[in-house]
């Protein structure tokens, strides 16, 4: 995986960063480090500490929690231009999750120490920061809600109407497995439920590309129309 990487445009790009000067991202760039993860690699473990934040640049991340058995349950996917870690690194606390690559990732890690030299710099990153842990603390209530209060088919259908789509096109960023544990789905029942949406003409599936033909009625279903 040979990627040639302007981390000073990468970081630039993000909400997080955008407001930062010139001379404070160059700083910031300088002191990041890549991190090349392989497929199913993982990037941290639960217990390890947790020492600064990561951002994808290239591939795609999940964290899960591990169980005793081996099975895990997906906590969220990360995809490029998406920072992750952030909110234990304030805790000083180690990891309460896994991190692991969904496929070749290029990463780049940053010192918390950096980052509290960036608030110091300027008070508005911080502000930046707590915006995007309460939008992820907003998602997971969402997740909680929707696992919890909504039967199977219900959630597959809410996660399709919650992607962003292009000419009624949604593209599943990771395999199907993730997505499922995502769900609280089995990878089985996932497919099930995406077959009976195909046999009413809501939506079709080809590979990771569903195309949601009737947007209103797939709607519809979560309120059992």
């Amino acid at each position: 995986m040979a990627h040639k990487l302007d981390i000073d445009a990468l970081l630039a790009r993000l909400p997080l960063f955008r407001n930062l000067d010139a001379a404070q991202l160059a700083l910031m760039a300088r002191a990041s480090q890549q991190v090349r993860v392989a497929k199913h690699q993982f990037v941290f473990h639960r217990g390890d500490p947790a020492n600064g934040l990561y951002v994808v640049a290239v591939g795609g991340i999940k964290l899960a929690i591990p169980s005793p058995s081996g099975q895990e349950k997906v906590i969220e996917f990360f995809a490029p231009g998406q920072a992750f870690g952030e909110a234990v690194m304030f805790l000083d606390k180690p990891y309460m999750v896994q991190a692991q690559a969904l496929e070749d990732t290029l990463l780049i890690w940053i010192d918390k120490q950096d980052i509290y030299a960036a608030i110091d710099h300027d008070p508005s990153f911080a502000k930046r920061m707590l915006a995007g842990l309460s939008l992820r603390l907003h998602a997971l209530v969402q997740d909680i809600e929707t696992i919890n209060l909504q039967n199977a088919s219900q959630r597959v259908i809410s996660f399709l109407l919650k992607q962003p789509r292009e000419g009624g096109q949604v593209h599943f960023p990771f395999n199907k497995n993730v997505i499922a544990s995502k769900l609280g789905l089995t990878p089985e029942t996932l497919s099930r439920l995406l077959h009976q949406l195909s046999a009413k003409n809501l939506i079709r599936v080809d590979g990771r590309d569903v195309q949601i033909l009737d947007p209103e009625a797939l709607e519809a279903q979560l309120y059992g129309g």
